[in-house]
């Protein structure tokens, strides 16, 4: 075998075990370099009504359609799903529950971070934080409504 055909094996060679290595490594969940990722997970055995919503929005989701950082997902009555991190920690959802996609985060802080979502409350609400009660709530609430409704004074209008 000639010098150049030894050399040129020997790049091939080299660039195929670079290229392999490059695929099996991955980030760990709590390296800060996943926050410049496109996406870090896939959505694996959606079942039933499982929703992700940004800023943007909330759509349906579809399985192995991948999600990128800062996104919720939501399960609803009689569905799951399991989020498939990158870095090689799987999170499931079982029906009602949540989980807002904020890296970096390990593994276990993933696995903490899902909530449940009551039965009942809108799709996306958030419960009143602690020092803020129901009351409260229901009083800004009415008033949000109230002033709308001086707004409008009759006009046959949408108050979007």
């Amino acid at each position: 075998m000639s010098l150049f055909a030894k050399l040129f094996t020997g790049i091939v060679v080299a660039a195929f075990a670079t290229g392999v290595l490059a695929q099996n490594s991955r980030l760990a969940c709590d390296d800060p370099e996943n926050t410049k990722l496109a996406t870090i997970a896939t959505l694996i055995d959606v079942m039933g009504n499982v929703l992700v919503s940004d800023a943007a929005g909330m759509a349906t989701a579809t399985d192995k359609q991948r999600i990128k950082n800062y996104v919720r997902v939501t399960t609803t009555s009689r569905a799951s799903v399991t989020i498939s991190f990158d870095c090689g920690c799987d999170v499931r959802l079982k029906e009602n529950e949540r989980l807002d996609v904020e890296g970096p985060r390990q593994c276990p802080a993933l696995l903490a971070a899902v909530k449940a979502v009551p039965i009942g409350a809108p799709i996306g609400a958030v419960a009143a934080s602690a020092g803020v009660g129901s009351n409260t709530a229901l009083l800004v609430a009415g008033v949000g409504v109230g002033a709308i409704l001086l707004i409008r004074n009759n006009r046959n209008q949408s108050p979007n």
